[in-house]
C-alpha cells in the first residue's frame, strides 16, 4: 500500500479554473429569458384554468335553472286538465264561486310554491287569480297568452304588464271539452328574483341576457335592465309588439373589450373590482338566454406571479446545484485514490469485526445453553428438595399399608396351613389392594421427579392440582386443612404439566406454612376467565387464612433467596422457581393480601374445552 505523500496531484483542468465564470454568465443569460417563458406559460394555463373554473359554474347554473323552471312548466300542464277550471271559464260564474276558484289557485300556489297562478278568459281578460289586483287586467298582446291562445304551450319572460316585476311566465291552453276549442289560457308566474337568489352572489359574478342583449339578471343590481349593446330599430319594434318591457329604451351597460383569447375576451365593467375580467359565455338554447361569468384576473395573476417567482428560483436553483455539483465532482476525481485505499482498510476492519461478532456469538451462545442447562437442574433441584420435604409424609403413608400387607400376608399363611383357601383368597385380594395404593403414591412422586423439558403445550391444570394434591394429602390430612377445590376440567392451559404440578405444589406448600398455628386451616383454588389483548386468558387464585404477607415483603417474594420462614427452612428459591416457570409458559405470577390471608394469582393463555 502506497503512502499518501507518494499521491501525484494533477494540474487543475481548464473546467476548473474557469467553472465560477461560466456559472455567473448562465444565470445573466438564461434568469431573462426563463422569466419571461415562464410568464407565457403560466399565463395562458392561469387564463385556462379561469375559463374551466367559470363555464363549469355557469354549466351548474344553467342545469339548476333549467331543472327548476322546468319543474313549473308542468304546473300548468296538470291544471288544464282541471275541470272545474275550464268549467270556470266557459259559464258565468257567481262572485261566491270565483272566490272559491280563487282559493283553490291560492292552494296551488302555496304548494307548487309559484308566485302567481292565475286563469285568462278567450277575451284577454284574468277572471281568477292569487292576487285579487291582477283580476280584470288584460293580456291580449301577451306573447304567452297568445300562444296559448293558439293552443301551443306559451313560455315568455317579462317585467310584468301590471305588477313591474321580474317574471317567467308559464301558459296553457283551457279547452271545452265538446268543441275541443280554447276557451281560456292557465298561467303560472315564477318571480325571476327568487330563482337568481342564491347563485348571483357566488365566487363567480354572473348576468343574464335575453335574446335582445337586454340584462334580466345579474349579480349586481345597478346592471338590471341594461343592454350589452344598442338596441336596433327591428329590435325596438319586437319588444313593443310583444309588450315584454314597458319601455324600449335601454341604456348600454359600458363595458370595454381589451382583448379576446381562446378562453374568453378580456373585458372592462363598470364595478370597481372588474377592471380586467375574464368574460365566458354559456347559450341556453331552449330559452334564447345568454350567461355571461365573469372569473377574477387579478388573482390570477397573483398566482401567475408567484409561480414565475418560484420558476425563476427554482431555474437559479438547478444552475447553482449544476455549479455544486461539477465542483464535487472535480474534488471527487482528486480522492478517489484515497477513497479506495480507506475502503480497503475499512474492509478489512469489518472482516475482523465480523470474525470477533462470531465468537462472542458462539461464546454467547454456549452461555445461554449453559444457562438454560443450569436453570433446568435448578428446577429439577427443587423439585427433588420438595421430595425431601415430603419423604417424611410419603413414608408414613406408605408404611401403613406396608405394615397392612405384612399383617394380612401373614393371616393368608395360616388359613392357607388350614386348607381354608377362600378366607386366604381374601387376603391375597387385600393385598393386591394395598400394593395398587402404594403404586398410585410411589407413581406420583415417579411422575413428579422425573426431568422434563420446558416444551408447552395445551394441558387440563386439575390433572396437575389433582397430583399436586396427592402428594400433599398426608400432610393436609395430618394438620387438619380444609381444602376448596374449583374443578378446573372443562378448560385447558398453554403450559408443561409437570412444571404446572411443581408451581402447584410450591404455593400449596407455602400456604400450608403460613396456616401452622392458626385455628382456622382452609386451603382455596378458584378461577376465573376473561380476555386480554383478544386472547382468552385463565386466572387461578391460590389463597390460605395463614398470617398475610407483611406489604414490605411484597416486592421481593419473587426475588432469589428471599425468604421469610426461620433460618435453615428453606433456600427462599420456590417461589422464585415458580415465578420462572410461569413466565415460560407466558404466564404471569404475582402475590397480594386477601382477606382473610395470602392470595397468589396465576394468569395463563387457556381455551375452552368443547
Amino acid at each position: 500500500m502506497s503512502d499518501k505523500n507518494d499521491i501525484i496531484y494533477k494540474n487543475p483542468s481548464w473546467l476548473q479554473r474557469n467553472v465560477k465564470m461560466i456559472y455567473i454568465l448562465a444565470l445573466l443569460l438564461t434568469i431573462p429569458s426563463w422569466v419571461w417563458l415562464s410568464w407565457i406559460t403560466l399565463n395562458e394555463q392561469a387564463q385556462e384554468d379561469l375559463q374551466e373554473q367559470v363555464y363549469d359554474d355557469l354549466s351548474l347554473f344553467a342545469d339548476s335553472l333549467n331543472s327548476e323552471l322546468e319543474k313549473y312548466r308542468f304546473i300548468p300542464k296538470m291544471l288544464m286538465l282541471d275541470a272545474s277550471l275550464v268549467h270556470q271559464v266557459i259559464n258565468d260564474t257567481s262572485p261566491a264561486e270565483i272566490n272559491q276558484t280563487n282559493q283553490h289557485l291560492q292552494h296551488i300556489r302555496q304548494t307548487t310554491n309559484a308566485d302567481e297562478v292565475f286563469i285568462i278568459n278567450a277575451k284577454g281578460t284574468t277572471i281568477a287569480s292569487t292576487k285579487l289586483n291582477n283580476i280584470g287586467n288584460r293580456y291580449l298582446h301577451s306573447p304567452f297568452y297568445n300562444t296559448a291562445r293558439a293552443g301551443g304551450s306559451g313560455g315568455f319572460f317579462t317585467l310584468g304588464l301590471h305588477a313591474g316585476i321580474r317574471g317567467y311566465y308559464f301558459s296553457e291552453p283551457l279547452f271545452d271539452p265538446d268543441t275541443d276549442e280554447v276557451v281560456g289560457v292557465i298561467v303560472v308566474k315564477v318571480n325571476m328574483a327568487r330563482l337568481e337568489r342564491g347563485w348571483l352572489n357566488k365566487a363567480t359574478p354572473m348576468l343574464i341576457t335575453d335574446e335582445y342583449g337586454v340584462v334580466i339578471a345579474s349579480s349586481t343590481p345597478s346592471w338590471l335592465f341594461t343592454a350589452r349593446a344598442p338596441l336596433t330599430a327591428f329590435q325596438k319594434q319586437q319588444i313593443r309588439a310583444s309588450s315584454k318591457y314597458p319601455t324600449v329604451s335601454f341604456p348600454v351597460l359600458q363595458t370595454q373589450l381589451h382583448k379576446s383569447t381562446p378562453y374568453g375576451q378580456i373585458v372592462s365593467l363598470p364595478k370597481p373590482g372588474f377592471k380586467r375580467v375574464l368574460e365566458v359565455t354559456q347559450t341556453i338554447a331552449d330559452l334564447n338566454w345568454t350567461i355571461y361569468g365573469h372569473g377574477n384576473l387579478i388573482a390570477a395573476k397573483q398566482s401567475v406571479y408567484q409561480g414565475v417567482a418560484i420558476s425563476s428560483l427554482l431555474w437559479a436553483l438547478l444552475l447553482s446545484l449544476a455549479y455544486v455539483v461539477t465542483q464535487r465532482r472535480l474534488q471527487l476525481l482528486e480522492t478517489l485514490h484515497r477513497r479506495e485505499i480507506n475502503q480497503n482498510r475499512l474492509q478489512q476492519a469489518k472482516d475482523q469485526l465480523e470474525t470477533r461478532v462470531a465468537e462472542r456469538t458462539q461464546a454467547l451462545k454456549s452461555s445461554n445453553d449453559e444457562l438454560k442447562q443450569t436453570q433446568q437442574e435448578l428446577i429439577h433441584a427443587a423439585k427433588l428438595a420438595t421430595l425431601g420435604q415430603l419423604a417424611t409424609s410419603v413414608t408414613h403413608e406408605i408404611n401403613q399399608p406396608l405394615t397392612a400387607i405384612l399383617a394380612s400376608a401373614e393371616n393368608a399363611e395360616q388359613w392357607l396351613e388350614k386348607a381354608q383357601t377362600n378366607k386366604a383368597l381374601d387376603k391375597i385380594i387385600q393385598i393386591k389392594s394395598l400394593a395398587l395404593k402404594m403404586g398410585l403414591i410411589t407413581s406420583h412422586l415417579k411422575t413428579f421427579g422425573r426431568k422434563t423439558d420446558d416444551k408447552n403445550e395445551w394441558v387440563c391444570p386439575q390433572v396437575a392440582v389433582n397430583n399436586a394434591l396427592a402428594l400433599l394429602q398426608p400432610r393436609i390430612t395430618q394438620e387438619r386443612v380444609e381444602t376448596v377445590i374449583e374443578d378446573m376440567s372443562t378448560i385447558e392451559v398453554m403450559a408443561n404439566d409437570v412444571r404446572l404440578e411443581q408451581v402447584f405444589i410450591n404455593l400449596f406448600t407455602n400456604a400450608l406454612d403460613a396456616m401452622q398455628g392458626r385455628d382456622c386451616k382452609r386451603l382455596t383454588m378458584h378461577f376465573t376467565n376473561n380476555v386480554h389483548n383478544d386472547l382468552k386468558q385463565v386466572t387461578i387464585y391460590v389463597t390460605d387464612t395463614g398470617v398475610g404477607i407483611d406489604s414490605e415483603h411484597l416486592h421481593h417474594l419473587f426475588d432469589p433467596f428471599f425468604s421469610t420462614k426461620d433460618v435453615g427452612v428453606g433456600l427462599g428459591l420456590g417461589l422464585t422457581i415458580s415465578y420462572s416457570i410461569i413466565k415460560t409458559m407466558g404466564g404471569e405470577l404475582s402475590a397480594q393480601n386477601s382477606s382473610d390471608g395470602a392470595a397468589f394469582v396465576i394468569q395463563l393463555q387457556a381455551r375452552e374445552l368443547c
